[in-house]
């Protein structure tokens, strides 16, 4: 039996640049199509022309694990590659940070994973002393943002919160849901984890 396979093949499900493969399948959540659900998302991305790109303040967070190592490499023919990483004992570090449509702003770093009681800790003590009045808050619907006393620290400081997605939000990133105007440092923040990883081999 053979099993040799086209590359980009609508069989195999492979694609490339150049060609888009019939056999490719986007999931979303059915939620999506209760009424409520798209009466909610249909207003935020109705709203948006309204904000002030300038005003806007998304958080974002991205992550990094002493176990991020690079997933291929080189070896001499007929030799493993072999890879080294932590065992068992593997250490989290938590990069949160604004993106403001001209820089980052109260970029902070946390020793573990991001949960409600250090997001709220975050939001007082390093991001409301840089904010303005009418500034906007952006959140997306991790949990650890809806914690009490987040919106109350933001509009302590004069600015107000948001969420940028309905709860049913099928999956879409926050990145997917901010103007243009922020997508160099949106790209900033998402490159980073891939940027580590990729120099794991020399530290």
């Amino acid at each position: 039996m053979s099993v040799n396979k086209r590359r980009g093949s609508g069989r195999s499900g492979g694609s490339s640049t150049a060609t888009a493969s019939a056999s490719k399948k986007s999931v979303r959540a059915a939620e999506q199509d209760r009424p409520d659900v798209a009466a909610a998302r249909t207003a935020w991305a109705d709203n948006q022309p309204k904000l002030d790109p300038d005003r806007l303040i998304f958080i974002d967070e991205t992550g990094t694990s002493t176990k991020m190592a690079r997933l291929c490499g080189r070896a001499p023919r007929g030799k493993r590659l072999v890879g080294k990483i932590p065992h068992g004992h593997w250490k989290t570090t938590t990069f949160v940070v604004g993106l403001r449509s001209t820089a980052l702003t109260a970029p902070c770093v946390i020793d573990g994973p991001m949960n409600g009681n250090a997001f709220l800790a975050y939001v007082e003590q390093v991001l409301a002393p840089t904010l303005n009045p009418g500034d906007v808050v952006v959140l997306d619907n991790l949990s650890a943002h809806k914690v009490p006393g987040i919106r109350e620290a933001v509009e302590a400081a004069g600015a107000r919160l948001s969420l940028a997605v309905h709860p049913i939000s099928g999956g879409r990133r926050l990145s997917e849901d901010r103007p243009p105007q922020l997508a160099d440092v949106f790209s900033s923040i998402l490159s980073m984890p891939a940027s580590i990883a990729a120099i794991s081999s020399s530290t």
